[in-house]
């Protein structure tokens, strides 16, 4: 369920805490005792539509429907303010007109936004479930300003707001409230055509002022599903098969500006210019085929900056349109990551770390792999979700100069992504699924160290029973095929450490040419119901297990247990709107049964009837063994630890808003984490918003990993590490009208370490905390000082429906240096004076529709 339609009650944790409560789920209504589904009519106008408006008289023709439910807060209560809706259609349209009648339209609140930027105020939305299956629908919804947002649901529960369609609404004022006229054209849903039609239906109503939400039918809270819940739209009759193509041209042009550091490959000038093709076809009245070719996503804001001191990969969030936009389709249940990462899809070279060094020596490579092309398909045949993807990179070189002499080196090779998956959905909204992904490449000499086949596949369910129970799991095989050279540095990376002199379930095998592993999962829980709610999981992963290659994981070789348990009042009460407790408990061990972790979190939070939200909890952990602790060394025991963690949310429909996140972690042997996260949002007119945040992170970890050297001997070192992290983001938004805005992105960041007296393991395993460490003379310096600043700001128009124009400067300004101390004025200074690369970008895009 989205934040805009419940409360959604967001907890900051810190790294160490394994488990958070899951998110409340909205239900089906199909249990005994439900009354029958809520029925609207659909009345036919004559001729083929083309956009045209409806008078008002033509409008008050037909019947209106105003038999509307408060959700929120006070679920079942007739609403404070009347709604109603009327739904007409043509040939090629679908229109439907809401009146959102108020007592006092002087307070109605609205905030003029980019299209999709969620605002806290009123706002009106219609959901069709065309293909009438219960399980997805398409969303469109606009506030009083004319913003509009429209959303994707699949699998009943779950909604991608990434999707986009063309379709047109219109809205005014007046002394009865507010008005919205919606033209949603049918090309734009997918549904098999004949003479009587009946779509899944909703409409809703929010009251900003009030934070009240009324729908049409009643969309319970408790429930299990929220597309199941849905009325129906009949009347319907549409014999003809509507526009099924839709491209998307596009042309890019920019400029790079960047400092060359001596470098005679790298120009401080560069400038570029391509072509592009979006497209979008319907196969049948289900599936669709979305493809594109060479596709630009410069307009895509960067990566927050990190220092990674962790044995495991940083995970970022997918930002490009083409693999964000029906990503539902092929989510898998995994829990430890994905198994389609589709960032892996452009990846950075890999093998650009392999190229040479040295003072006469200089190189040029491509920051990301290009991707030539790709495609998917995805949709619904009858009870059946599919999706199937398909991506194809290009090979990469470097040019390497050395002294005189030039030459390409490849770093990437041609590489082959799929993505395929399915599941069979039933009634009572069980589903079985299946999914397989595949990774092929094309290897050249120097690049053997990369596996030349990647394999996984798998099978999940979930099964409804007594209206509110669910049992689900699934099974995962990987196979990872590839020269020896390539396999060895896979079962090295930290996801398995086969070298680990301390393992005994498994070893390293230097000649082997496959690698094969598999994970699963089995979880029972309760997932609906006003008070009670509860989950029971255990998963598996064995140490050949690895999905890498098109997905992310951090770790093999694990098995673990949760338990949850909430307790829940969505009735207003009070000084309340809604109360949640939380319990959790987890452990997690590896096949040589060391016990990697254990504890438990108690947390609890609140909404208030004046709209402020608060909440927090505490974490106890038990002392665990830590099989990552030297990097493929020896393991050692880490010491039990306790943590606190809070958040106070300001109301946000005031001009000035709120928001604090804390968190407070600490051992018994000097190591500890506090970590505060201030935000402010501004809104001094309705078209403007600023949002100003601040993170500042103090931590000293008594034993953090440092390096292995070896002289006759292997020695594990590690050093006392304190650590200042400080950063600041600003967004500044501003908009013309809905289809122009701007918007500016800044993010300068500063992170600086100081390591103390060094010491190397000895004995990993020995209860007591200072007999596992002696002290070690470590004659190298550590220390940084890491800055970055980095900003993206876009200017999008809109210039008719489907087609944009964006203008875009990104700038990224990165340096270190062997300092560990954290001066505030003089890191911050040095951050903006250290030598930037600017990008300058337009972007064109024109659609069609035949």
């Amino acid at each position: 369920m989205p934040a805009h339609l419940r409360r959604s009650h967001l907890v900051r944790v810190f790294a160490c805490a394994a488990l958070l409560a899951p998110s409340p789920l909205l239900a089906s209504p199909a249990a005994a005792g439900t009354p029958a589904v809520a029925v609207a009519q659909a009345q036919k106008l004559p001729g083929t539509g083309q956009g045209v408006t409806l008078s008002e008289e033509g409008w008050r023709t037909l019947a209106p429907i105003s038999e509307f439910i408060q959700r929120e807060p006070k679920e079942g209560a007739p609403p404070s303010q009347k709604t109603e809706f009327r739904v007409a259609y043509d040939s090629t349209t679908l229109y439907v007109r809401v009146r959102a009648f108020d007592a006092e339209p002087d307070k109605i609140v609205t905030y003029l936004t980019r299209r999709d930027d969620n605002s806290p105020g009123d706002w009106l939305h219609v959901v069709i479930d065309s293909f009438h299956d219960r399980r997805t629908a398409y969303e469109f919804a606009v506030n009083p300003s004319g913003v509009k947002q429209d959303r994707y649901w699949f699998n009943d529960n779950n909604n991608d707001d990434s999707w986009d369609a063309v379709w047109d609404v219109e809205v005014s004022r007046d002394q009865d409230g507010w008005l919205a006229e919606f033209r949603v054209p049918f090309s734009q849903l997918r549904f098999t055509p004949g003479p009587t039609n009946t779509f899944g239906f909703a409409v809703v109503r929010e009251i900003g002022r009030l934070k009240e939400t009324s729908t049409w039918p009643l969309l319970p809270r408790a429930a299990t599903g929220f597309v199941s819940s849905f009325g129906e739209l009949g009347g319907l009759s549409m014999l003809s098969t509507p526009k099924r193509l839709e491209l998307l041209p596009y042309m890019v042009s920019q400029v790079t500006r960047q400092p060359t550091n001596g470098n005679p490959l790298m120009k401080s000038s560069a400038p570029g210019a391509a072509l592009g093709l979006d497209l979008k076809y319907g196969l049948t009245t289900g599936l669709t085929f979305t493809g594109t070719v060479n596709p630009d996503f410069g307009q895509v804001e960067a990566d927050p900056a990190v220092v990674n001191l962790s044995a495991f990969e940083t995970f970022f969030n997918e930002r490009r349109p083409f693999f964000v936009e029906g990503s539902g389709t092929f989510n898998f249940p995994f829990d430890d990551g994905n198994l389609f990462y589709s960032r892996r899809i452009g990846r950075s070279p890999q093998g650009a770390g392999d190229l040479p060094g040295g003072d006469a020596i200089y190189t040029d490579s491509p920051p990301q792999t290009t991707i030539l092309g790709a495609g998917k398909v995805t949709g619904r045949v009858g009870g059946f979700s599919i999706g199937v993807l398909h991506a194809v990179t290009r090979e990469e070189y470097a040019t390497v100069a050395n002294g005189a002499v030039r030459y390409q080196q490849p770093i990437e090779p041609l590489t082959n992504y799929s993505v395929g998956r399915v599941r069979r959905e039933f009634d009572n909204q069980s589903s079985v699924g299946f999914v397989v992904t595949a990774t092929e490449r094309r290897l050249t000499d120097n690049l053997r160290f990369l596996p030349t086949s990647a394999v996984t596949g798998g099978a999940d369910f979930d099964w409804r029973f007594k209206s509110q129970y669910a049992l689900a799991g699934y099974w995962v095989g990987s196979r990872v095929n590839g020269e020896a050279a390539a396999i060895d540095r896979i079962e090295q990376n930290s996801a398995h450490y086969f070298q680990r002199p301390d393992a005994t379930s498994f070893q390293l095998d230097t000649s082997a040419t496959t690698l094969a592993g598999l994970g699963a999962k089995i979880g029972i829980g309760k997932i609906a119901g006003e008070r009670i709610r509860f989950q029971s999981n255990f998963n598996v992963k064995s140490p050949g297990f690895d999905i890498d290659d098109l997905g992310f994981f951090r770790r093999a070789d694990e098995k673990s247990m949760n338990n949850w348990l909430q307790i829940k009042s969505e009735k207003p009460s009070g000084v309340f709107r809604a109360r949640y407790l939380n319990f959790n408990q987890y452990a997690h061990w590896n096949s040589d049964r060391d016990f990697l972790g254990g504890g438990g979190n108690i947390n609890g939070s609140a909404t208030f009837t004046n709209n402020w939200s608060i909440g927090g909890g505490f974490n106890f952990n038990q002392r665990y063994f830590d099989d990552r602790l030297s990097r493929g060394g020896p393991g050692g025991l880490f010491e039990d630890y306790n943590g606190v963690w809070f958040y106070i949310n300001g109301d946000d429909r005031h001009p000035v808003s709120l928001n604090y996140n804390g968190t407070i972690v600490a051992d018994g042997h000097g190591s500890w984490i506090r970590e505060y996260q201030p935000q402010v949002t501004l809104r001094p007119v309705p078209a403007a918003s600023v949002v100003l945040g601040m993170r500042v992170a103090t931590s000293v970890n008594d034993t953090q990993w440092v390096n292995n050297v070896t002289d006759t001997s292997t020695h594990y070192v590690f050093g006392r590490l304190a650590q200042t992290t400080v950063s600041f983001n600003a967004r500044v938004s501003y908009t013309m009208k809905p289809t122009l805005s701007l918007q500016l992105y800044a993010e300068p960041f500063v992170s600086a370490g100081n390591y103390g007296p060094f010491k190397e393991l000895v004995n990993g395993r020995n209860p007591v905390y200072s007999d596992r460490y002696a002290p070690f003379s470590y004659g190298d310096n550590p220390d940084f000082n890491y800055r970055s600043f980095r900003t993206t700001n876009v200017l999008r128009w809109e210039y008719k429906p489907g087609s944009t124009l964006f203008i875009v400067w990104q700038q990224a300004r990165e340096g270190s240096v062997a300092d560990g101390a954290f001066r505030f004025s003089r890191d911050f200074h040095d951050t903006f004076s250290t030598p930037g690369k600017n990008v300058f970008l337009v972007k064109l895009a024109y659609w069609l529709n035949y």
